[in-house]
């Protein structure tokens, strides 16, 4: 394309080639080697650039800028540019989101011009339009892309596709002996593989684990069943997916096996209290079960206390300073076997005479 008119030779000599060439004209030319991009292409490996990566300041905010013109490729996620809008501002971790305006080349296509669209900063609107357009080329070198940028564009920076986890909730609540669901998705399958997940109950045990062997794992990674949920079960699982750096939290949380509506109950002297409670155990525990007792270990007797026939309330007549004090509701129970006996306390006290309360 020159227009240099030069005779030489090649020969393959299998794992290289050797060259008979002339000398070049003058020094402003020389010959040059057309080495692979997909070999020498710099490596690009920050985290901020996944597309789902949000900033939270403008402290966090992250450029590009000047970064030089040269051969690029992404080492994070799927080791490829978005090729679509990122969602809020300040999304991959920039002012200025950079993301392929056109489809990735085959391998078969060799180097091929793209253009990336560079996203203008707006608070409202998700997806504008470009405000600058950048003309690359790129390259697939099969198991990832090499890109020829020039990044010129002020507080811009480029974004890495990316597969992200949803997990609702993102807090499961139940009652002993319940099922409980860690329920994830995936907005890519792109190169999923379900071996490749990870799950561990914090602080680092991984599952499958015997002591947890009431939990099992669904053929595609992203489930979790507790059967028979009970105390060992309660904690926070994380999902990782090492391949793209891919995780997501759910905490389960149990309710307590005995709850009482209110912790604390003021009653006038000579009134009437009712104590409610609720049993959050799968499946119900017999009434006989469900003991009242009033602290430290008083056994409830006269015509003073009614229990009610299920044992979740409990009525007080005629409170005086001697029944004012602390009760104690326990349940027994067994969860797959094992037994448990879990309790809720309740304070009553007596309503202060306003006399007093003024001398006081």
């Amino acid at each position: 394309s020159s227009g240099i008119n030069a005779e030489y030779g090649v020969k393959n000599c299998g794992e290289h080639y050797t060259y008979w060439l002339q000398p070049t004209p003058n020094a402003n030319y020389v010959w040059s080697i057309d080495t692979d991009v997909c070999l020498h292409a710099n490596p690009l490996a920050e985290e901020w650039r996944n597309m789902f990566y949000v900033s939270e300041t403008q402290d966090d905010l992250h450029t590009d800028y000047k970064k030089g013109k040269d051969w690029y490729r992404f080492t994070t996620g799927f080791q490829m540019m978005s090729e679509s809008p990122p969602g809020p501002q300040y999304s991959c971790g920039t002012k200025h989101p950079a993301y392929l305006n056109q489809a990735h080349p085959a391998v078969e296509d060799g180097v091929v011009p793209r253009e990336v669209c560079i996203k203008e900063d707006e608070e409202q609107d998700i997806y504008q339009a470009c405000f600058e357009v950048e003309n690359i080329r790129v390259k697939n070198c099969g198991d990832y892309y090499a890109y020829q940028l020039n990044p010129s564009v002020a507080d811009m920076a480029y974004c890495v596709y990316n597969r992200k986890t949803s997990c609702e909730p993102k807090v499961v609540h139940a009652k002993y002996g319940e099922l409980a669901v860690v329920n994830c998705t995936l907005n890519s399958e792109k190169d999923f593989d379900s071996s490749e997940v990870e799950w561990t109950k914090l602080n680092s045990q991984k599952l499958p684990d015997d002591s947890l062997s009431n939990i099992e794992i669904s053929d595609d990674s992203l489930l979790l069943n507790i059967k028979n949920i009970a105390d060992q079960n309660a904690g926070v699982y994380a999902l990782y997916i090492p391949s793209t750096a891919t995780s997501e939290l759910v905490e389960v949380i149990l309710y307590s096996a005995v709850e009482a509506s209110q912790k604390y109950y003021t009653v006038k002297e000579g009134g009437e209290v009712t104590i409610e409670t609720e049993i959050n155990v799968v499946p119900a525990p017999a009434p006989d079960k469900i003991t009242w007792v009033k602290v430290p270990n008083k056994k409830l007797s006269g015509d003073k206390y009614a229990v009610s026939d299920d044992k979740k309330s409990l009525t007080i007549k005629g409170v005086t300073a001697k029944e004012a004090g602390t009760y104690r509701v326990s349940v027994e129970f067994e969860v797959d076997g094992k037994k448990f006996n879990k309790h809720t306390d309740v304070i009553v006290q007596l309503e202060e005479d306003e006399e007093a309360a003024l001398l006081m």
